[in-house]
């Protein structure tokens, strides 16, 4: 009698069990991205692509992907956000502090979306952009960017579905909420981007690691499959995949941009490659092509203030063929009265002349928050928010702007510990003003350690990290620099040496060019120091030398005539 009970109990439980799993395949509930690639992902950077015009140049690939289930269970739908909030993933744990203006939670987020009524897909058409493809780790790799274009009436938020190869993981995105269920991608809309008025699009993108190479095909939007733009490689299926088998054996490239700055000599590059923004790991102009920044840096500003002049920086532009000017703005230098904290106003009004003579040469200008004492860039926080109010409020309109928030943190200030959750009261600070703007951040031991944002990077858009050498000191740090490029981290060299890091000692040309190739070659932007006549190697002038500009080689150090005949040449 027991048996049969048991037998009868037994027989209703594998029912029950069988029609729930029923119900549960119907269901086509998606998890977040964030419980399945939180230890698969060891980067995930935000960029954003939104100020890069819609008719750049860009190359598409082809594929073919079939419509994804679009059916939801709301109540299942509701635990998994639940989960989502109990279990951050790295993306969340990175996301943006309280910028209401900009940065809701992701929760918030879906919620508005799902409040807002949304129209049929069939007004959607969309165009895939393919950035890269490569292999690593025996799976298949690549970067998209997905653009929609809405051809019917106005909505305020958008839903897309992809098909995706099995164990699809994102390495970074951009520009949209996604999750991954089996073999479907959801993209939903971030707060600022959920409106598209008729004929007008928007975009978001991501790299990933796969099984197979994604392959562009059919996209839901809002439930409905959309049109194709005639923008993609549709008719070109058989090139892209032979390309892609191609380069399966390649390892990801770390950049595709130019060698260096295509701007003829004397000419003015602001007007010509306007705002610059972050895409990929790379800087890239208004047209969303790779653009490099190569200059000079400033001493301290308030230390040799002549040097703040039309002259000097028309000379840098026209006679040594550079493209910005780095405004070093020291922060607290050991209380001598020659920084900021001694001389507030002054300090402010010398940079404010630096930048406004930068817009009239229409060059790029850097405004380097120039911490070194302290080590810690916590330590001035307030006094920081309010300098870069002031100056992102001033040059907000300005695409020549980029703000470098602190310069070489030291003295054991820790990326996740100190520098990170400061970067993050500024950020937001800049943001509010300058929603557009690159923002450099340093890294810890005096911007040597650039590896330590990859696994614990900021969530903002356009945000670069800074890497600093001298070339008779740190040759072997190269490396470390080589690794955090091939694996898409934004690297901005705001400052370096041909000499040792204290500035003096001897030059050492052979190591500087060994560098400075490498940068070429990649695309990454540098800043020389220093344009002054201070009696150090470092240099590029004599002591003794006019500050206002026209130099002869007679004036220029060794230094000055290397790094002189570098730009120049290169």
């Amino acid at each position: 009698m027991k048996k049969s009970i048991i037998r009868r109990a037994i027989a209703a439980f594998i029912a029950a069990a069988m029609l729930a799993g029923c119900a549960a395949q119907d269901s086509g509930v998606l998890s977040s991205v964030g419980s399945n690639s939180e230890t698969e992902s060891n980067v995930s950077y935000v960029e954003d692509t939104s100020s890069v015009d819609e008719n750049s140049e860009v190359t598409s690939v082809d594929s073919s992907v079939t419509e994804s289930d679009t059916s939801s269970d709301t109540s299942e739908q509701e635990e998994n956000n639940t989960s989502k909030q109990e279990n951050t993933s790295k993306a969340e744990n990175t996301e943006k502090p309280a910028d209401t203006t900009k940065a809701p939670s992701t929760a918030d987020t879906k919620n508005n979306s799902q409040s807002k009524p949304a129209s049929s897909a069939s007004n959607f058409t969309v165009q895939w952009k393919k950035s890269s493809s490569w292999e690593e780790g025996g799976k298949k790799c690549g970067g998209y960017e997905i653009v929609i274009t809405n051809n019917g009436d106005t909505v305020n938020s958008w839903t897309v579905k992809v098909t995706v190869p099995g164990n699809t993981k994102l390495m970074s995105q951009w520009n949209g909420i996604f999750s991954i269920s089996g073999n479907t991608m959801t993209v939903k809309n971030e707060n600022y981007n959920g409106t598209i008025e008729k004929g007008k699009s928007v975009s978001f993108g991501f790299n990933y690691s796969a099984d197979a190479y994604i392959n562009e095909g059919k996209v839901t939007v809002n439930g409905s499959t959309a049109g194709t733009s005639a923008g993609n490689n549709s008719n070109n299926n058989n090139n892209s995949n032979n390309n892609n088998n191609n380069t399966s054996t390649t390892k990801k490239p770390a950049a595709t941009v130019p060698p260096a700055p295509s701007d003829p000599k004397g000419t003015t590059p602001v007007s010509q490659h306007g705002q610059l923004s972050v895409k990929n790991g790379q800087l890239v102009d208004k047209s969303g092509k790779g653009y490099q920044l190569r200059g000079m840096s400033t001493h301290g500003l308030t230390w040799f203030p002549e040097f703040v002049n039309e002259s000097a920086f028309k000379t840098l532009r026209d006679d040594w063929n550079t493209n910005v000017v780095r405004l070093a703005m020291y922060v607290d230098e050991w209380g001598n009265g020659q920084c900021y904290m001694g001389n507030k106003s002054g300090s402010l009004e010398l940079l404010e002349k630096g930048v406004d003579i930068c817009i009239k040469l229409d060059m790029y200008v850097i405004i380097d928050w120039h911490v070194l004492n302290p080590g810690d860039p916590s330590k001035y926080t307030n006094e920081a928010k309010s300098f870069f109010e002031t100056v992102s409020k001033r040059y907000a309109k300005y695409p020549n702007v980029i703000y470098e928030i602190c310069n070489e943190p030291n003295g054991g200030a820790s990326w996740s510990g100190n520098i990170k959750p400061y970067a993050e009261k500024i950020i937001p600070v800049i943001r509010k003003n300058a929603p557009n703007s690159v923002i450099i951040v340093g890294t810890p031991t005096w911007s040597q350690e650039i590896d330590k944002p990859l696994s614990d990077p900021l969530n903002y858009k356009n945000v670069m990290y800074a890497f600093h050498f001298y070339a008779a000191t740190h040759a072997g740090l190269r490396s470390n620099v080589e690794n955090c490029v091939a694996q898409g981290l934004p690297v901005f060299v705001s400052e370096f040496g041909t000499c040792d890091a204290s500035g003096g000692g001897a030059n050492d040309f052979n190591e500087t060019q060994k560098w400075l190739s490498y940068f070429d070659k990649q695309g990454i932007s540098y800043c020389n120091w220093s344009i002054c006549n201070k009696d150090e190697t470092c240099s590029v002038l004599r002591p003794g030398t006019s500050a206002n500009g026209n130099w002869s080689e007679s004036n220029l150090t060794e230094n000055g005539k290397w790094m002189r005949n570098w730009f120049r040449k290169h």
